[in-house]
């Protein structure tokens, strides 16, 4: 996508406003992290699990935490909403 694109799609900030929030993380690394390795674990248990118990138990797994990941980044996405609303109506 061009910027032409993203513009007319209201997906970027105004140009008066580049530059002016902070742009620091509001997801929780460590956290995204070890859900990551925890998916990587069922994944793995779902295959060595050969269709068995093990199988089913790393499909659990697995989904908690794809979900778990969502989740978390969601909510990040909401508090950098947030900050930004916030870094607006003080520079206004």
């Amino acid at each position: 996508m061009s910027m032409e694109d993203l513009k007319e799609q209201g997906v970027l900030l105004p140009e008066e406003e580049w530059g002016a929030h902070n742009l620091k993380t509001t997801s929780p690394q460590l956290a995204d992290a070890l859900l990551f390795i925890i998916a990587i674990i069922g994944c793995v248990m779902v295959y060595y699990g050969d269709g068995n118990k093990w199988t089913w138990i790393g499909i659990v797994i697995f989904f908690l935490a794809f979900f778990s990941i969502i989740w978390l980044n969601d909510r990040a996405v909401k508090k950098q909403r947030e900050r930004f609303r916030e870094e607006r109506s003080e520079n206004k």
